[in-house]
């Protein structure tokens, strides 16, 4: 009986040594869900901009463009996966194959002469970031319409001509170039003192080149994450402020401020990373006139502050013009 009892018992050592080696070799794969943060992004096509695409490890981004496409390559191909196939022309598959943080870009050439700039970022294991999981670029919209008469009896289209980049879209061409933007940490134009303190603001911005045609301007500018966190950047904003009307003597029929239309606008990127920067920039119609005391300024906010955004100081009549 004794020799019994031994033998039970080595039996049921080796069983429990062997169930925890089994543990200790479960794939961290199956440790829980991947906490990330889905995202679907529309963009339009444009040339002369790079944008960034946020991925992540056992993740697959889908890219829709409105037109066949061509011909894909991907600068670090043993880092990310790319797949297109002829029996879903219009769609692009992305996905990394490392586990750890990386980056690489992707050209994406279409059938009707564009080429689409992507910059590939993965930030690795890291949770509850930002991920895009569809990239949806919208059709540039064209007035031309191709011929559809019939010679031969052969239909013959005349493909549109390459489209002229926009003037906005070379603005922003041109502060994406700039290196080191003239960063400012305060509030400038007419801000009151409590809108002068920089602490707490999250973003720190710059003013590039102002142009004027007529009554409508076009600026551009550049913000920077100063935070140790990820950013939402807001829509640009334009205001005419005057800084002879306070919070304690307003009335109820005076404004602090008049918003001013906003026609258009570009911005290369709208999540940040800590450190990383973004260009933008911004098609107005100026008022025809202001008092001597009123300031045009470029209101920048994000989403986790936008009762505290960044006012930036425009000109009212452009440089040289």
């Amino acid at each position: 009986m004794k020799y019994q009892r031994i033998v039970i018992a080595s039996l049921i050592f080796i069983a429990a040594a062997a169930g925890s080696s089994c543990a200790q070799q479960t794939s961290p794969n199956e440790g829980g869900p991947q906490q990330v943060d889905p995202a679907i992004v529309d963009l339009p096509i444009s040339a002369s901009t790079v944008t960034d695409v946020h991925l992540h490890p056992f993740f697959t981004t889908t890219i829709r463009l409105p037109d066949a496409v061509t011909s894909v390559a991907v600068g670090a191909p043993t880092l990310f996966k790319v797949e297109h196939s002829a029996d879903d022309p219009r769609l692009v598959f992305i996905k990394p194959i490392t586990a750890g943080a990386t980056a690489s870009n992707l050209i994406i050439s279409l059938q009707s002469g564009q080429e689409i700039s992507l910059r590939l970022l993965s930030e690795g294991s890291s949770t509850g970031i930002p991920v895009d999981f569809v990239v949806n670029y919208e059709p540039r919209q064209s007035f031309l319409i191709g011929s559809t008469d019939d010679v031969a009896g052969n239909s013959v289209s005349v493909p549109d001509p390459p489209a002229k980049p926009s003037a906005i879209d070379i603005a922003l061409k041109q502060q994406s170039g700039i290196a080191s933007p003239d960063w400012t940490t305060t509030n400038s134009g007419n801000a009151n003192a409590s809108d002068r303190a920089d602490s707490g603001k999250p973003i720190l911005g710059a003013i590039g080149a102002v142009q004027q045609r007529g009554q409508l301007m076009l600026a551009a500018y550049s913000v920077v994450n100063r935070s140790n966190h990820w950013i939402e950047v807001l829509p640009p904003q334009v205001e005419l402020r005057s800084p002879n009307l306070s919070a304690k003597k307003k009335k109820k029929d005076q404004v602090l401020a008049d918003q001013v239309p906003v026609s258009e606008y570009r911005l290369t990127a709208r999540r940040l990373a800590p450190g990383e920067r973004a260009d933008g920039a911004v098609e107005f119609s100026r008022p025809g006139f202001k008092q001597s005391a009123d300031h045009l300024v470029l209101e920048l906010g994000t989403a986790s502050a936008v009762d505290h955004p960044l006012l930036l100081q425009l000109p009212f009549v452009a440089p040289g013009q």
